[in-house]
């Protein structure tokens, strides 16, 4: 708890990331985001590249696993990682790619072979949805995943502690 002002949400910094979903997208209408971009999460097309990406940057990938006509799924994106994204404050703390289970399109995975995105969540066994995974390099699980959602207001203080976690992991993996 914050001592300066009671708040059990450490003194507003969660607080801020927990802004309205239509509060930010005004201010990403105003940024010159289009409307369509602001409600999109990318979709996972290259693991390989972000791979790569991830190993030159320094940071982990985040692969959030979706099912179509899975309202959890719908809220965790509206809710949590469409105001991530619009933000800003997590462009060069993570990269963020969608999968979605049950019919999103084939992609690259980390050995550039072409496969579905039910095949990528297999080798994760991450079938429930949504689950959130971060990932390094190779592929490599850097802390405990994220399952469901069951509380949406504190959903973003969870992911936010286990990206930083993943980056001091992936970090540390990197130096050695």
């Amino acid at each position: 708890m914050d001592r300066r002002n009671g708040d059990p949400l450490m003194g507003g910094r969660v607080r801020r990331r927990l802004l309205s979903p239509l509060l930010l997208a005004g201010l990403a209408l105003t940024a010159g985001v289009s409307a369509s971009e602001a409600r999109s999460v990318p979709q996972a097309t290259d693991l390989s590249a972000d791979a790569t990406l991830a190993a030159t940057t320094g940071r982990p990938l985040m692969l959030v696993f979706t099912r179509n006509h899975c309202g959890y799924c719908a809220l965790l994106k509206r809710s949590v990682i469409v105001p991530m994204i619009i933000s800003g404050e997590y462009a060069e703390r993570v990269i963020i790619r969608e999968l979605v289970i049950d019919g999103g399109p084939d992609l690259l995975d980390f050995g550039r072979q072409r496969v579905s995105p039910f095949a990528v969540a297999d080798r994760y066994d991450a079938f429930f949805a949504p689950v959130v995974l971060l990932v390094g390099p190779e592929g490599e699980e850097l802390h405990e995943r994220l399952i469901g959602i069951s509380n949406e207001e504190m959903y973003l203080f969870y992911l936010d502690q286990a990206i930083e976690r993943a980056t001091e992991t992936l970090r540390t993996s990197m130096s050695d």
